[in-house]
């Protein structure tokens, strides 16, 4: 790819070798056609339960769409639905996921769809993978033009869509432009995958290690006995302007003990790096191996007394799903009553060593995932006008 000096408007920063020239620009409704779906009554048992995927907002997930939880016989389709075919582009235009993302993607197969969906079929002058990755090129603007439904819903007008300025070059680019991005989608796909497989193992391991551990018969001990814990007043950050240099020092907020932000003050540092934090409203826990300052003082700092593997506490603590959904301030004495099942340390530190294998692989490949993500970012600004 070369760069171009975008003194005209009609061609994009990056091009491919081979093409030049300007592009075309044209209304969406001009190269594309679209039409509604439907939901066959569902008071009738013959029309669900069938082979034939019927798409809704539940079953967007991704680019391509191909299968979902719910089918329709050929009588449902018949009598209340349509059927997209392949090759065809699927897009919500009515639904409270589209004041969040546009949902659209590609049929890989012939299957039904419902009436918040509106298939698209693109002309010759186009490709669908050009115009799926246009529209997420142009996602913004597009987020921009959904309404409100007065019942909790977005919706995005039809007319509005079909009058969307397009910019377009020879089919050619096009396939090229497409097919290079489908390679990136397909890594980003594949990332994602081992990112859930290691998830998965990860907790299954840990089951495993924590249920033998229980059946051991090893003696319980009050979490009070076990570990200290600090309100960390003296670490509270009170300004607002945080840098995005993750190379300065991280601002944790009670929120999940989320990082909001990263700051170059060193006045109050808690640089112990070993602890768990601990929120108070939501018992959220994360383990922390760095330094930080936080934000909110519902945060509580926990730290393990002699003979304890902090690690090993946390996953202890996430095997027992540690965290409550009640919206109410917990106390430190609520806590300390609460008994874990502690091994000797040499077992502690296998378990924490073996687990920590897995988060480390888990952390490479969630960063490898997010170059990926940044990389089709970069890519979506300027292989598009």
């Amino acid at each position: 790819m070369t760069e171009k000096n975008k003194s005209i408007r009609n061609f994009p920063n990056l091009r491919f070798p081979g093409f030049d020239g300007e592009w075309k620009t044209i209304k969406l409704g001009d190269i594309t056609s679209w039409s509604s779906g439907g939901t066959p009554s569902k008071e009738n048992p013959l029309f669900w339960n069938g082979e034939i995927p019927w798409i809704s907002a539940s079953s967007m997930r991704g680019l391509v769409y191909s299968d979902s939880e719910i089918k329709i016989t050929e009588s449902g389709l018949q009598k209340g639905s349509r059927l997209a075919k392949k090759g065809s582009l699927l897009i919500l235009v009515r639904g409270s996921m589209l004041f969040n993302k546009i949902p659209i993607g590609i049929v890989s197969r012939d299957l039904a769809f419902n009436q918040d969906v509106k298939s698209i079929i693109v002309n010759e002058q186009s490709s669908s993978e050009y115009i799926l990755n246009w529209f997420s090129a142009f996602e913004p603007k597009i987020l921009n033009m959904v309404t409100g439904t007065g019942i909790g819903a977005g919706k995005l007008d039809l007319a509005d869509l079909k009058s969307l300025e397009v910019k377009i070059p020879i089919l050619s680019e096009q396939k090229e432009i497409s097919h290079f991005l489908s390679l990136i989608n397909e890594r980003i796909t594949s990332s994602k995958k081992i990112i859930e497989v290691l998830r998965t193992l990860k907790i299954q391991t840990r089951n495993k290690l924590i249920i033998k551990i229980i059946k051991d018969d090893y003696e319980p001990l009050l979490i009070k006995d076990i570990l200290t814990y600090e309100q960390p007043t003296k670490y509270i950050v009170t300004s607002t302007d945080y840098s995005s240099d993750k190379t300065l020092i991280p601002v944790l907020t009670a929120n999940k003990a989320f990082i909001l932000g990263y700051i170059d003050e060193n006045f109050g540092i808690y640089d112990k790096g070993n602890c768990i934090i601990l929120d108070d409203f939501t018992m959220d826990l994360k383990y922390v191996d760095f330094s930080f300052k936080v934000k909110s003082s519902a945060i509580k700092i926990l730290t393990a007394k002699e003979g304890v593997n902090l690690k090993y506490i946390f996953e202890y603590f996430s095997f027992l799903n540690f965290s409550s959904s009640e919206h109410k301030r917990h106390y430190i004495s609520e806590i300390e009553p609460m008994s874990v099942v502690l091994p000797p340390l040499e077992i502690q530190n296998k378990i924490a060593n073996y687990l920590s294998k897995i988060d480390e692989k888990l952390k490479t490949e969630s960063e490898i995932y997010d170059l990926f993500i940044q990389q089709k970012k970069y890519l979506l600004a300027n292989l598009f006008v």
